[in-house]
């Protein structure tokens, strides 16, 4: 049992071994620059977050991502595949490009809370006027005065 168990072993490693020989990805013909893969990457992530938000509504405009970055970037989806194939064995490059995109999303996010808070208090000063309002007609002093207002 222990010689099965050491053979299966030995199986095992041999043919992990046997599988750690990765060929190295060619540049595509239709190359795009650490800037171009930058945006389209980015471009990436935010149609990905448009899906998880609201896939109904993407699917009631017919967006398709692979589609709408090909038309985007004027580049066929095989060499959009390719490129991120490309770029996934550049470890260096890759990174790089990520850590770029995570900026840029950061950003867009800190960009998006400012808008947000002063959309925020400006719906709360609305709120408050339109309280202050409600409370002078509720008043029965107001009431009195627009009935003066109204004999004279």
């Amino acid at each position: 049992m222990k010689r099965a168990n050491f053979i299966f072993l030995i199986g095992l490693v041999l043919l992990s071994i046997g599988c750690q020989n990765i060929d190295k990805i060619e540049k595509p013909d239709n190359f795009l620059d650490k800037s171009k893969m930058i945006d389209l990457v980015y471009d990436m992530v935010l149609l990905d977050a448009a899906v998880s938000t609201n896939e109904k509504k993407l699917e009631e405009l017919d967006v398709e991502m692979l589609e709408f970055l090909s038309k985007k970037y004027k580049i066929d989806t095989t060499d959009i595949k390719q490129n991120i194939l490309y770029y996934n064995m550049q470890f260096d490059e890759n990174t790089e490009i990520y850590e770029k995109v995570k900026d840029s999303i950061e950003k867009l996010e800190k960009a998006y809370d400012s808008i947000s808070k002063v959309s925020d208090s400006l719906r709360k000063v609305e709120l408050k006027k339109l309280d202050s309002i409600k409370s002078l007609e509720s008043d029965p002093r107001t009431k009195k005065l627009k009935k003066i207002e109204t004999t004279n």
